[in-house]
């Protein structure tokens, strides 16, 4: 039987920043003697919103593993592929939520749980025309969905099938039943971690997170949701109908002690790793 880690090129490996991608990595990485063919490129898409301790864990995978992590940005030009998106570093990676506020102001509207177009512009397409640049008409796109992640494995497949794109979704830890129990066994036993909290995850203050998840955040961070509250101040509206930034900013400062402990254990979302369990991956 194949090992579903062994990649065969051109591919794009899909770096969210989260533990469950990383492990996928470092499992590619094995199957490859520790050096990945040169048509076979991670890449790893920042929004300028990614938790401080998710770019730390970017590059520290990148450097103890010795593998190249393309880092990318979304900037608004038109043109050829590589004019549509800005390869940054480490270092020069923008932490302020430039590249999200462009697209906003871009867009004249924010995105929403319908039209989630922040994934779409500043992950999935930044890495299409990533891989467009380097050449390739079509290729693999390896994604790290998880065994025990059904529906979403499911609807991945189901849109590969279709054919529509220019790539065919590979999900390698579907295959090799790979569970977020094996994941977790994977990382507590490694010298270093993603130091983020469950309930935390990449994107800092994403509109997807239930009210208590944010609460928390901001109650745990202060200062967190001040930008998502500024976007919307901006274009005169809000990420979600039921609720806006300022009001919740509001209730933590209020209340702070409310929303404090064990209110996240029974939440099915906490692992869910941006730009890579939506459908339009």
């Amino acid at each position: 039987m194949s090992d579903p880690f062994h990649i065969t090129g051109p591919a794009l490996i899909s770096f969210s920043g989260g533990r469950t991608s990383a492990y996928m990595l470092w499992r590619i990485l094995q199957a490859h003697g520790g050096t990945l063919p040169d048509d076979v490129h991670v890449t790893f898409a920042n929004t300028g919103k990614e938790r401080e301790e998710t770019l730390r864990f970017v590059h520290e995978c990148g450097v103890r593993w010795n593998v190249r992590v393309r880092w990318l940005e979304w900037v608004q030009r038109t043109g050829e592929p590589h004019e549509r998106f800005a390869e940054i570093g480490y270092n020069s990676a923008a932490r302020n939520g430039a590249p999200f506020a462009g697209l906003i102001a871009a867009k004249s509207y924010a995105p929403n749980s319908v039209m989630r177009f922040c994934t779409d512009e500043l992950k999935i397409k930044v890495m299409k025309n990533f891989m467009l640049a380097q050449g390739y008409a079509h290729w693999t796109n390896v994604i790290g969905l998880r065994h025990d992640e059904p529906t979403r494995v499911a609807k991945s497949r189901a849109r590969s099938a279709i054919g529509k794109e220019r790539w065919v979704n590979a999900l390698p830890l579907d295959d090799a039943k790979i569970s977020n129990r094996d994941v977790r066994a994977f990382w507590s036993a490694q010298p270093f971690d993603l130091q983020l909290l469950p309930f935390e995850g990449n994107c800092d203050g994403c509109f997807l997170k239930g009210r208590s998840k944010l609460w928390e955040i901001e109650r745990t961070k202060p200062g967190t949701l001040k930008w998502w509250a500024d976007q919307e101040a901006a274009i005169g509206a809000t990420f979600r109908s039921d609720r806006s930034y300022a009001e919740l900013i509001r209730d933590v400062r209020r209340q702070p002690d409310l929303f404090a402990g064990g209110i996240f254990d029974a939440d099915p979302d906490m692992d869910v790793e941006c730009g890579t369990w939506c459908e339009d991956v």
